[in-house]
């Protein structure tokens, strides 16, 4: 298993992807950094002059009819004087620009922060819009600086801005920095989030540490135990690190929960039964979901049910499906091992039948084949076809020693019954 498949990186992205970015380690603040975070939410409230606030009231209200054309061009031709009126208009440029022009939006906020002089409610609504926009424009790392910025301005672990860190380190390839940002989002978090172990399982699969992806799935079923996909994650993952009596019981319970619906989930649950040498029951879970159209019946899958019920020793069920993957195929092969089984149970004369197919359609090794051929007759005591058989697998170089042992045997057979070669 190379890549994710029922589970690739891609898939993890998927069920995750919105706006990313989050910060890779808790807020370590001191006492002084507490202090100022709270004298600057106590702060008086400032406000703009008086020209300033009459051009924000009038871009207010064309931005209230939707006119954002028309809101953007009254802030434009505003000329502000002082570092906090520009600051304050910028912002409100940068606000309503993110609905149209999302880097335009980036400067001016950019323009709105770097004085810090906004309140402190303005100030950390700036700084967020600023990461959230940086992210989705695919800024990762300066998103996870916006949000780091944020954070420390608020004092907050926020496990939502922690899981967009996580997101963009992981978009950045970074997993190493993307796991403990998943780890902070999943401590801060109130209520379990699946995008937050998402996240996380997947930085574990890509660094290929297997062991730690495989605990990361186990906490989410216990999590999320509805979640179907999950449980076929686990199961695949136990593969990973060849645990695959762990892997069949995972399947197992998805199955008892009806959770195994897709193609690929049925075929790994008749794999993970071959695998732990349980060959009935992975050609009748593969045969249960063919016949009910679930799996698509084709040659690898009518391989795979006979052959499991070939070294379950359910001969009979094995040549039925070798004779049915004979006839989708025309191959020799599957005409050989349809002969082969059908030897198991005594059908000689069916598996003469099956071998000669094989032969009419330029097998390999037709030594060995007529060999098959030869046991076929000889045990139902036609040793002049026996002989014949053995005769036409002498001009296979390949099966000379067998030849070899194969002729006095018939000779003397023969002889004790009477009847000439």
């Amino acid at each position: 298993m190379n890549k994710l498949t029922l589970l690739t990186s891609s898939l993890v992205l998927a069920a995750s992807f919105s706006i990313f970015s989050l910060p890779v380690m808790a807020q370590d603040l001191t006492a002084a950094d507490r202090e100022r975070i709270e004298a600057r939410k106590n702060a008086k409230t400032q406000l703009p002059g008086e020209r300033v606030g009459r051009t924000i009231t009038k871009a207010l209200e064309l931005y209230n009819e939707e006119k954002l054309d028309e809101a953007i061009a009254v802030l434009l031709d505003a000329d502000p004087s002082g570092e906090f009126d520009k600051a304050f208009l910028n912002r409100f440029l940068g606000n309503i620009y993110a609905f149209k022009q999302p880097d335009q939006a980036v400067k001016y906020l950019e323009m709105a922060i770097k004085p810090d002089v906004l309140g402190f409610n303005d100030q950390s609504a700036a700084l967020k819009l600023l990461a959230d926009l940086q992210i989705q424009d695919g800024k990762f790392k300066a998103a996870i600086q916006s949000y780091r910025s944020w954070m420390r301005f608020t004092g907050d672990n926020d496990p939502d801005a922690y899981f967009r860190i996580a997101q963009a380190h992981y978009q950045l390839g970074e997993y190493d920095k993307a796991i403990p940002a998943a780890d902070n989002a999943i401590r801060f978090a109130k209520e379990p989030n699946k995008s937050y172990y998402l996240t996380k399982m997947g930085a574990f699969y890509e660094l290929k540490r297997y062991p730690e992806t495989v605990a990361t799935v186990e906490t989410m079923v216990q999590l999320f135990p509805e979640e179907k996909t999950y449980w076929g994650y686990l199961g695949n993952f136990y593969t990973l690190v060849e645990d695959y009596s762990k892997s069949l019981s995972a399947f197992q319970i998805a199955h008892s929960q009806g959770f195994l619906e897709k193609e690929s989930e049925l075929k790994a649950l008749g794999q993970m039964y071959a695998n732990n040498n349980i060959p009935y029951k992975a050609a009748t879970i593969y045969e249960k979901y063919v016949k009910s159209g679930q799996i698509k019946k084709d040659k690898t899958m009518l391989a795979a049910i006979a052959s499991n019920y070939q070294a379950a020793r359910e001969f009979s069920k094995a040549a039925e499906y070798y004779g049915e993957l004979a006839k989708l195929t025309n191959e020799a092969d599957a005409y050989r091992r349809q002969g082969v089984a059908l030897m198991s149970i005594q059908r000689y004369q069916d598996a003469i039948t099956a071998f000669n197919a094989a032969l009419s359609r330029d097998a390999d090794r037709t030594g060995s084949i007529h060999l098959n051929i030869l046991e076929a007759y000889f045990y139902q005591g036609k040793y002049k076809e026996a002989y014949a058989a053995l005769l036409e697998a002498k001009k296979d170089p390949s099966a000379a020693r067998q030849v070899r042992s194969w002729d006095s045997y018939i000779k003397d057979r023969a002889k004790t019954k009477g009847i000439s070669l």
